[in-house]
């Protein structure tokens, strides 16, 4: 079987994820590629992974640089979560999932199934207009419920490469964590929970603190992670803040307390493994990650799907959520103290632990679409 994976061209939707499917895909005996923007093309195939190129579709980095996004640039720059909270991102670009989708169709690599992550929708019309099966690795579960007329722009896309309206049900979504992370109302049709492979267990703080691998870029001028550091030092225990780059921690120029370490990029898996509380973002990545090593969450979301991801985190126990807009190195330093000590919460995330331990592993899905495309 061919099997195509297709992820937007950003490290943090297709390393984690995508990468060990697709390795995990070649070692079962399939032809496995995974296509995307040349942007990230190296990094992948250091991963082991073939690469189909898409050569219209940007990065991030890339979009952002074309001159109609000035404002966009200038926002962004401007941007203080401490002060207006979570930024509001589209997080469905029509054009760029027509883009893809047009790449995807056009390549020489013809697969039997597409394989998308859940940001990336241009695997899926590419996957109706050639007439092959569908199926979604659900690495954002909470994010479609963000984008206003979600179901009529998607037809009206459907239209422009004369698709009907409505589509074909995805051959299987790939959750990777259990069914209960999903609101009743949000768990799609066809879904099937899995698990990573664990990670090793590395000696670290007892608080770990990092807002992700844009941090450096998204957070230039504003004082949260100051603040994040100010609070952490304030508590009688090791902590490690993540800054997001090295270059970010040479020229750090706030508070340095005893206790507490400044790193630019950090093995996150590795050190949640030994720590008791994780002050996060809330980017579904790092969430995961924290409940496969059973630690509460301190959530401080900043955009996208952060806000709902992090107010799923409080409803079930697992951590607690802190708004951004006011934060003071005082409210961070009650909402992790408070996390340290109250067992409720490291009882809630060992049970997630737990629950996640007994999925079957991600290595199912390949299994799965195999089965289906022999009864197909």
């Amino acid at each position: 079987m061919r099997i195509l994976l297709t992820g937007l061209p950003i490290k943090s939707h297709l390393l984690p994820v995508l990468a060990p499917l697709a390795r995990a895909a070649r070692e079962a005996g399939h032809e496995v590629a995974i296509a995307t923007g040349a942007a990230v093309a190296s990094d992948v195939e250091r991963h082991g992974v073939p690469v189909v190129v898409l050569p219209d579709v940007l990065s991030p980095e890339e979009a952002g640089s074309r001159p109609e996004l000035r404002p966009v640039r200038e926002k962004l720059r401007q941007w203080r979560p401490e002060i207006s909270g979570p930024l509001v991102v589209p997080v469905f670009d029509d054009a760029m999932a027509a883009t893809f989708a047009t790449n995807v169709i056009d390549a020489r690599w013809r697969p039997d199934v597409i394989v998308r992550e859940t940001n990336e929708y241009g695997g899926l019309l590419a996957a109706e207009v050639l007439g092959v099966p569908s199926a979604v690795v659900d690495i954002a579960p909470l994010i479609t419920r963000l984008v206003p007329a979600f179901a009529e722009r998607l037809d009206a896309l459907r239209a422009k490469f004369g698709v009907p309206p409505g589509g074909s049900a995805a051959a299987l979504t790939a959750g990777l964590l259990p069914e209960s992370w999903y609101p009743p109302d949000s768990r799609p049709p066809g879904l099937r929970c899995h698990r990573l492979p664990e990670a090793p267990v590395a000696a670290g703080p007892r608080v770990l603190a990092a807002f992700g691998s844009n941090a450096h870029r998204f957070l230039g001028p504003s004082r949260l992670l100051s603040i994040t550091v100010e609070a952490l030092g304030a508590l009688d225990v090791p902590a490690v803040v993540a800054l997001g780059s090295d270059e970010a921690v040479a020229s750090w120029r706030g508070p340095r307390p005893a206790n507490v370490e400044l790193a630019g990029f950090v093995p996150q898996r590795e050190l949640l493994g030994g720590c008791d509380a994780f002050v996060t973002h809330a980017g579904f990545s790092g969430v995961r990650e924290a409940l496969s090593a059973g630690v509460p969450m301190v959530a401080v979301p900043l955009f996208a799907d952060q806000p709902p991801n992090a107010a799923r985190v409080h409803e079930l126990g697992v951590g607690v959520h802190v708004e951004t807009a006011g934060i003071t190195a005082e409210t961070l330093a009650a909402a992790v103290s408070r996390v340290l000590t109250e067992s409720s919460f490291r009882s809630a995330a060992r049970e997630f632990q737990r629950s996640i331990a007994e999925l079957p592993p991600l290595e199912d899905v390949v299994t799965e679409l195999a089965r289906r495309g022999r009864a197909a």
